[in-house]
């Protein structure tokens, strides 16, 4: 099986991986989110909380899941035996934030203190955090595993992905709609519970849900390498 997931990541850019929370730890994180509501990295819309930062830092129930022996052994399979955690995030789908996301790759990373260095690029803060595009060359060795706490399909926004888009490098916008017109995009169906194993150059996107309800997904992103000149990760 692991040989499978392996090869799928490499040729495909992704790989779903059978349940890696079971009911109760997704109630648990249910729970612990909910207190999240009036947080300052709590992102709202009309009311419904659909996004949250940093949750590393803010939930010890994600460091937990993210550095349990289950997850450690899976990452490390394809990262190697450095491979940490770096940063998570939280999104949900509901009918009052049913948003739609256009087709893009995932570029940015969290740091602890912004450092004028070269590569590294497009600055920005959100929730009081520094977000920096690294060189490709870090893209490129990080790994999302995404674990679902609802079922995801079509009908409710799941993602969608461009199979073995991650071997292009960094895209502009105009080769990103080129390589779109150009390949058949695969919706990612994922059952609650399960996990959807990921390359952040994969080109993806979601749309609206059809059938709005909740599609609420813990992203958290691993790699294995040390940033430049003493930059830090900043949910390592």
């Amino acid at each position: 099986m692991m040989e499978l997931l392996i090869k799928k990541i490499d040729e495909l850019g992704f790989a779903k991986y059978p349940q890696i929370v079971d009911d109760k730890q997704i109630e648990n994180l249910l729970a612990s989110l909910s207190e999240l509501r009036n947080s300052s990295s709590v992102r709202e819309k009309k009311g419904a909380a659909y996004g949250v930062r940093n949750l590393l830092n803010l939930l010890p129930d994600i460091r937990e899941i993210a550095d349990s022996d289950m997850v450690k052994n899976l990452v490390e399979i394809i990262l190697g035996a450095k491979a940490k955690p770096v940063r998570a995030i939280f999104f949900d789908k509901t009918p009052e934030a049913n948003w739609k996301v256009p087709w893009h790759q995932d570029l940015t990373v969290a740091v602890r203190e912004k450092r004028e260095i070269a590569g590294f690029t497009a600055w920005t803060q959100k929730a009081e955090i520094y977000h920096v595009q690294p060189p490709t060359s870090v893209l490129e060795k990080m790994l999302a595993m995404r674990i679902h706490l609802d079922d995801a399909d079509e009908t409710n926004g799941g993602l969608k992905v461009i199979p073995k888009s991650h071997k292009y490098g960094r895209l502009s916008s105009t080769q990103i709609q080129n390589l779109r017109e150009a390949n058949e995009a695969e919706v990612c169906r994922i059952k609650r519970g399960e996990a959807f194993l990921m390359r952040p150059l994969v080109v993806h996107s979601s749309s609206a849900g059809t059938n709005p309800k909740h599609r609420r997904v813990i992203h958290i992103e691993f790699s294995a390498e040390t940033l430049s000149n003493s930059l830090e990760w900043y949910g390592s």
